[in-house]
């Protein structure tokens, strides 16, 4: 069921055109800024945009938001296996190829999360989320003695009706889209 579900999602992000991406990236940085500016300053793991993802980096050069530190994902090997540490990053850091050619701060000063930005290829608003089917996030997430705030960033259109949740997923606290700032209810 998953796969067919990734697979639909996936070809609406690939009829979007680039002027499209950049004005729903803006919209839903709108609805994070919204949502960030609840919480005292604190770090943010954020993602670099790929494959049709939303780029949010904008909002680390958000005026309302200079006291926050931010992070983005970097791909590691543990005791317990892959999971993703965050190294921290700056607006004009230089960055380099990670694994699966993702963009990832070229020094690497690893922080923990405090808030977590997860994009999302489709969400439910139980807070289940559909990824990429690699299970990055969520052994990354059952991996961690104090979990962060969830928030997943999607395209509003990516909302699905049925919730899709295994066992083994981690529920979003949040999902974020270029229309709402939804609060999961996790059920």
């Amino acid at each position: 069921m998953k796969k067919s579900l990734r697979q639909n999602a996936l070809a609406y992000r690939t009829h979007l055109a680039a002027d499209e991406i950049t004005a729903l990236g803006r919209g839903i940085s709108t609805s994070l800024l919204t949502l960030l500016q609840t919480f005292k300053p604190c770090t943010v793991g954020l993602f670099y945009p790929t494959q049709g993802e939303p780029n949010i980096l904008c909002i680390t050069g958000n005026p309302a938001l200079q006291n926050f530190e931010w992070a983005l994902p970097v791909c590691c090997e543990s005791p317990t296996g892959p999971v993703l540490g965050f190294a921290q990053f700056a607006q004009g850091q230089e960055l380099e190829p990670g694994r699966y050619n993702i963009a990832v701060p070229k020094i690497k000063n690893w922080v923990q999360p405090d808030v977590l930005l997860i994009p999302c290829v489709a969400f439910h608003r139980s807070g289940a989320r559909l990824g990429y089917g690699a299970g990055w996030y969520d052994r990354t997430l059952s991996s961690l003695t104090t979990k962060p705030i969830t928030v997943g960033v999607a395209y509003a259109n990516t909302e699905l009706p049925e919730n899709f949740a295994e066992p083994h997923d981690q529920l979003l606290d949040h999902v974020v889209t270029e229309q709402a700032v939804i609060a999961c209810s996790q059920t």
